[in-house]
């Protein structure tokens, strides 16, 4: 059925195959069988939620193969068989991607929610919750010392960015999430959409963080940072790995 690669690395082309070929398959057992769709709908959840997690899309897909060639033995055999008496029900095996996520929650989860949709993903709601503690608890220490060791040009337009990003706007949401609660209000109306914007919604956030990452890992280097600034640059710091964006830079 699939081309099994253990240690290499699939190539974007080679994943959507494969992501193309599990759908498949999944639609010609539900057919075949007269299954319902849960199973295939629980595989897409995992998929966004593997996306959400930037986790390894080699290794979900290996994972999710494995998964569904167990779920094809389980339906083929219950084909065959009359079912004799009612047994526990096996426990269901969490995959990689829920446990990714799982972790991911975890480590997120001592930031403040940013609550203004119920149906609005739990990365970007503490993404921003995260970055409006750095707005209220951090920025006049930051900019101050930005402007002094920097530009005034730049640390506007640092600043400008993160206002963006925290102080609410006419729909009680900050400006950068404007659209990704108007696509929510829409009620899977656009679907692919909305995740897109949940996805550059994070990404804006992440360059943002980078960006200023760099600037005050620079001064640190120098040694010029002091305390304040210093826990400043550590709370940024982690945010940066609590939320996995470790990779998701311009550069």
């Amino acid at each position: 059925m699939f081309r099994s690669k253990k240690s290499d690395k699939l190539s974007p082309k080679e994943i959507e195959a494969a992501l193309a070929r599990i759908r498949q398959k999944y639609d010609d057992h539900i057919i075949s069988y007269m299954t319902d769709t849960a199973e295939k709908s629980a595989f897409e959840d995992r998929y966004v939620m593997a996306l959400h997690a930037r986790v390894d899309l080699t290794r979900f897909v290996q994972e999710e193969i494995l998964h569904l060639r167990q779920w094809e033995k389980k339906i083929q055999e219950d084909a065959l068989k009359t079912p004799v008496g009612k047994g526990q029900p096996k426990k269901k095996q969490k995959s990689f991607a829920d446990k990714i996520m799982d972790e991911l929650q975890e480590r997120i989860a001592p930031y403040p929610d940013l609550k203004f949709d119920d149906d609005a993903s739990l990365e970007v709601r503490k993404l921003y919750g995260a970055l409006g503690v750095l707005y209220k608890d951090h920025w006049n220490e930051l900019s101050g010392f930005l402007r002094k060791f920097h530009s005034s040009e730049l640390s506007y337009n640092l600043e400008n960015r993160l206002l963006r990003m925290t102080v609410m706007g006419a729909d009680d949401v900050p400006p950068e999430l404007e659209r990704y609660k108007f696509l929510l209000t829409q009620r899977g109306k656009y679907t692919t959409e909305l995740f897109r914007e949940a996805q550059e919604s994070i990404k804006r956030a992440s360059f943002f963080l980078h960006d200023l990452r760099i600037l005050l890992q620079e001064c640190r280097e120098r040694g010029i940072l002091n305390e304040n600034v210093e826990n400043a640059y550590k709370y940024v710091d982690n945010i940066i790995q609590d939320f996995r964006l470790k990779d998701l830079k311009k550069y």
